[in-house]
């Protein structure tokens, strides 16, 4: 019998993603546990309906109800009062200027709007070359080196001048060794209006980190095997001749930090990205004029349809459970039914007024028009605000088809525990159907 229901477990709903809520805390185990245990202190002894199809009820409901539990934690905020505490973006009043995410995790506690003024932004190093004839040939044939420092390091490269070179293709070369060292430098050969060549290296970093001025530099090769062109024949190769030619080492653009300030406090960042109290990312794009961008939040129309969409979804899964062919020879599955149409009824007002309307099978259906108005209007937390009670009702019912789902089915009673010495059986309550607890209860 085991065998069967594991298979169709595994069948049915092995292939689901574990989420934050599958682990648990010994303390969370021992609460679990202890609930089983008032449960089956109050349950009568029965005879289990072993069927097939009471089995795979047993197990779609639980799982179903566990889905639905991850659903509503989910969507439950810190003080769990509204769906919508945490679906919230971030606005600018320019995203030209600045543009902002928000980050953060509960949004009440930095609801209060900000002003960031930029007065300078975080700009790369660029070195552009000498521009040069490009079919000219300013160096003799020969090898050649230059240290490139980066990160208060040093790297030589080395590269060999053939007589079939010009001044081009000798630039082609220095840059492709460039980018191929992954050193967070990127080079290419630009031209002027007169058609002459340079190579031009920028820094994928930007700011200055450090009492440096620069991100790098490049100097003639300092190897012991190199030495000094005063020591060379005029037409021998030097790689102090080649760097000065070329003008590698002639810096265009200077690196420099973002100067930028939140509420009239001046920042200074390395980046054009900020990240305030680990609430906010700022991108900087441009320097502010005269008026400053004002960020502040704004509710997130598709992050709202979508986690009421994901309730809807959760709900009427387990409603489907409940209304399957098969279900219906359980006795059990009209109670069911029932105990969800009391929760639905009791809230119909306020899920209608959510964008949330009851079908005549219990299917509930999403309004979106209803929460665009909602949202459009202003009154998107109102309307929202209720909606944690209906979510805390469908949390407390599903509680108890987790813990115990073979109460929904054909069970015949034997006899009635002793009220005045009431004992428990941990394991007759979920005697296949609780299976693993691997959802949050």
């Amino acid at each position: 019998m085991i065998s069967n229901v594991y298979r169709y477990y595994l069948s049915q709903y092995g292939t689901r993603a574990n989420s934050r809520y599958s682990t648990h805390t010994p303390s969370e185990l021992k609460k679990i546990s202890g609930k089983i245990l008032k449960v089956n202190s109050l349950t009568p002894f029965y005879k289990l309906d072993l069927s097939e199809d009471a089995q795979k009820y047993a197990i779609d409901l639980k799982e179903n109800a566990d889905e639905l539990s991850k659903i509503i934690y989910d969507l439950s905020s810190s003080n769990d009062s509204s769906i919508i505490d945490y679906e919230k973006i971030a606005d600018s009043t320019d995203e030209q200027i600045v543009s902002a995410h928000y980050i953060g995790k509960d949004s009440t506690l930095c609801a209060n709007p900000f002003q960031v003024e930029v007065k300078q932004l975080a700009e790369a190093q660029i070195n552009t070359g000498n521009f040069l004839p490009q079919k000219s040939m300013l160096v003799s044939t020969g090898a050649y080196s230059f240290d490139l420092n980066v990160s208060n390091l040093t790297y030589q490269f080395e590269f060999n001048v053939e007589t079939d070179d010009n001044t081009k293709s000798i630039q082609d070369k220095i840059s492709r060794l460039i980018n191929r060292s992954n050193l967070g430098l990127t080079s290419h050969v630009t031209t002027d209006s007169l058609d002459n060549s340079a190579i031009e290296i920028n820094s994928e970093s930007t700011g200055i980190s450090s009492l440096k001025s620069t991100i790098f530099s490049i100097q003639p090769s300092s190897s012991p095997d190199s030495e000094d062109s005063s020591d060379k024949g005029k037409d021998e190769p030097s790689s102090n001749h080649i760097v000065s030619i070329l003008g590698l080492n002639r810096t265009a653009q200077y690196p420099a930090n973002a100067i930028f300030s939140i509420d009239g406090v001046e920042h200074s960042s390395n980046t054009n990205n900020y990240i305030i109290n680990n609430n906010f990312e700022l991108k900087f794009s441009k320097v502010t004029a005269q008026t400053p961008v004002t960020i502040s939040f704004k509710n997130d129309t598709d992050a709202i349809v979508e986690s009421i969409s994901h309730l809807v979804d959760g709900y009427n899964k387990i409603i489907s459970v409940t209304s399957n062919e098969n279900s219906s020879k359980f006795i059990g599955n009209e109670k069911l039914k029932g105990e969800f149409a009391n929760i639905s009824n009791a809230y119909n007002d306020i899920l209608k007024r959510s964008g949330i309307e009851l079908n005549d099978v219990g299917i509930i259906e999403l309004n979106k028009g209803t929460i665009l108005d909602s949202v459009n209007d202003g009154t998107i937390s109102d309307t929202f605000g209720n909606l944690g009670k209906f979510k805390n009702a469908l949390q407390y019912k599903i509680e108890s088809i987790s813990l115990n789902p073979m109460n929904y089915v054909n069970n015949k009673i034997v006899s009635y525990k002793n009220p005045q010495k009431p004992s428990t059986t941990p394991y007759h309550t979920s005697l296949y159907s609780g299976m693993m607890f691997n959802g949050l209860i």
